[in-house]
């Protein structure tokens, strides 16, 4: 196996590109208690600051993946990361320039939930070409079914009080493939690097908040965490695809 910190590439961009993803974390983090703290829970511009936050760290997150692919590593991790990072570019670039240029009238759901949802397909579809598989401890199959039981009862739960229609048909398709991810999670060796299960977690939790807003709390205040969570889970994600780079993990 190469050792991969001693090629000069790595060694230059290693520290700034965890020192930059960091900062985007903190960013992400001031927007969190933002919501949380203000008494509006909000303010002036909020909105703009956190999609163009998402939009600034989802690009940044897949030309280094892309980078890193061609000048640094050979693991295919980064192509699959690469494309769940695309996808979902392209996705929130379509809903939020239709927004500013026809008006806040895009219904849910639209064609960007396509790319939303191909997050949890790529990254499920990378862990499994790429980890290898582990035998259950009863801890991970303990909380994986506490997990399963909370993803099936919110769905459900929206279904019996709106009925089964697209906006909730499309929700339970959300939280269908992010207990799938969650499976794949659990079942491959992704939980033992921390930084990348962690964002993995982060990942699945913003969409899912997000499904649910979308179909039937619009309005509550507390959803407009969804923006800062997914910088968050991105922030991670790419923080521990750089150390399974650092660390030759390939």
């Amino acid at each position: 196996m190469i050792d991969l910190t001693e090629v000069p590439l790595v060694s230059r961009w290693y520290r700034p590109g965890l020192a930059f993803f960091s900062l985007l974390l903190a960013g992400s983090l001031g927007l969190l208690l933002a919501v949380l703290l203000l008494p509006s829970h909000t303010f002036d511009g909020y909105g703009t600051v956190s999609n163009g936050l998402q939009l600034l760290t989802s690009i940044a997150c897949l030309i280094v993946c892309v980078s890193a692919y061609i000048f640094w590593s050979r693991d295919l991790l980064l192509i699959y990361a690469g494309f769940a990072f695309g996808g979902w570019t392209l996705a929130n670039t379509f809903w939020y320039a239709y927004t500013l240029i026809i008006g806040p009238t895009l219904m849910y759901p639209t064609v960007s939930e396509a790319g939303f949802l191909g997050v949890f397909l790529f990254l499920a579809s990378g862990y499994l070409e790429v980890f290898p598989s582990s035998a259950w401890s009863l801890p991970r199959l303990g909380g994986f079914a506490i997990c399963l039981i909370i993803l099936l009862s919110v769905p459900v739960y929206l279904i019996i009080q709106l009925g089964l229609t697209l906006s909730t048909g499309v929700t339970l398709l959300f939280f269908f493939f992010g207990g799938y991810l969650l499976l794949v999670s659990l079942s491959r060796q992704v939980y033992e690097e921390r930084f990348l299960f962690a964002g993995t977690l982060m990942v699945i939790v913003a969409h899912l908040i997000y499904a649910v807003r979308e179909a039937a709390y619009p309005d509550f205040w507390l959803f407009r965490i969804v923006g800062p969570l997914v910088v968050l889970s991105f922030c991670l994600l790419e923080i521990g695809l750089l150390q399974r780079i650092w660390e030759g993990r390939i």
